[in-house]
């Protein structure tokens, strides 16, 4: 059956679809143009807020404790796939291994150069998905809403290795194709060390309310706290919500609540 594409969604990633790690420090950052009324109400809480996120990441950088803090990197995650070594052989050659075109934000962790084709049954495709490394015991696609909503199949949210019962597509590299289940819609988590947790008053596995304030701003719920030793704080959206509450790449978010303790 001939395929047809789907073509990428605007979104405020890059244009290699790389995902983002913290939001850089830049002149030209886009948020006063977002604001057309710095009088409003809204204009005035976004303007305190990034003054007091500019303190906090200062003050972190400086590596002083930060007991009461609020404010938190927000990045944005596109659609990437993991895979798992036997996958990689099969997609892109006998022998072959992850090679990192660029390192993310959290350690080890890279982007490659290569990309692979995911198709479903129906013949729809998302072309140059890219594969992130190091390899994993398990493939993982991760993929938005509407990328699900193009490729016309359901898919659960889930958090990252919770993968069963998940849907099966096919990956089409360079050197072969592969069968595979896996297919999930990231839920929206933070990434930190246990101790930048504890300056929230939270802990691995709990749930928070994260607050983007704005003209386009949301707060989302049941956002998961996954903390590991050496991992830098940021909070994870995939492109939907990024777009959906105006991420700019300066953009912060306020943790608000801790729900599951």
């Amino acid at each position: 059956m001939p395929t047809s594409t789907i073509p990428a969604p605007a979104t405020a990633q890059p244009d290699d679809d790389l995902p983002t790690s913290a939001p850089p420090i830049c002149v030209d950052c886009g948020v006063c143009q977002s604001v057309r009324d710095w009088e409003g109400p809204d204009a005035q809480d976004l303007l305190r807020h990034l003054v007091l996120a500019r303190v906090e990441d200062m003050l972190r950088g400086a590596g002083h404790p930060l007991p009461g803090a609020r404010t938190i990197p927000i990045g944005v995650s596109a659609r990437h796939i993991h895979l798992q070594p036997d996958h990689v052989e099969r997609l892109f050659g006998a022998g072959r291994r992850l090679e990192p075109a660029r390192w993310l934000l959290q350690p080890g962790e890279f982007a490659t150069a290569r990309t692979v084709t995911v198709a479903v049954d129906s013949g729809l495709t998302l072309e140059r998905v890219r594969v992130l490394g190091p390899e994993r015991p398990r493939t993982q696609i991760e993929l938005s809403r509407t990328d699900a909503v193009g490729l016309g199949v359901e898919l659960p949210m889930r958090k990252s290795g919770d993968l069963a019962g998940t849907p099966e597509v096919t990956l089409i590299g360079p050197a072969g194709r592969v069968r595979t289940d896996g297919v999930i819609r990231a839920g929206r988590h933070i990434h930190c060390s246990p101790e930048e947790a504890a300056g929230f008053g939270m802990k691995d596995g709990d749930e928070v309310s994260v607050r983007i304030p704005g003209p386009e701003g949301l707060t989302f719920p049941k956002v998961l706290v996954r903390t590991h030793p050496g991992q830098k704080l940021i909070v994870h959206l995939d492109t939907d919500d990024a777009n959906a509450a105006g991420v700019s790449c300066v953009t912060y978010g306020e943790v608000l609540v801790s729900e599951g303790r």
